[in-house]
């Protein structure tokens, strides 16, 4: 009969108490920050469309007006916290994809 061959492990070794678990610092650190960042992006990204929904269509703001007020405060606040060109650009691509659905709703209201 065949017999399993005992594996080759040493115990486990509990931490001395002064460290942080088993989990390395500096991996540690790199989760928070990226945590960090997709929190600011993404907390950002909602208060920019939220803001410019609740502006238009409850405010009565003209649609142009609101683009340019968010897009400035959200450049501006982009680069106060530090996010960077890649914010800026994201800031620019929403506003061309706003423009092109105001023109999609001009297009469609001609039609009616």
């Amino acid at each position: 009969m065949a017999h399993a061959e005992p594996a080759n492990k040493s115990p486990i070794v509990t931490p001395p108490a002064h460290t942080e678990a088993y989990m390395d610092m500096s991996a540690r650190r790199g989760m928070w920050g990226g945590f960090g960042h997709f929190t600011t992006w993404g907390s950002m990204l909602v208060i920019l469309v939220i803001g410019y929904a609740v502006f238009t269509l409850t405010m009565g703001i003209q649609w142009i007006g609101a683009l340019i007020g968010f897009a400035a405060f959200g450049i501006a606040a982009g680069l106060l916290m530090g996010m960077g060109g890649a914010w800026v650009a994201t800031v620019i691509g929403l506003c061309v994809l706003a423009v092109f659905i105001q023109v999609l709703i001009w297009l469609g209201s001609l039609l009616l």
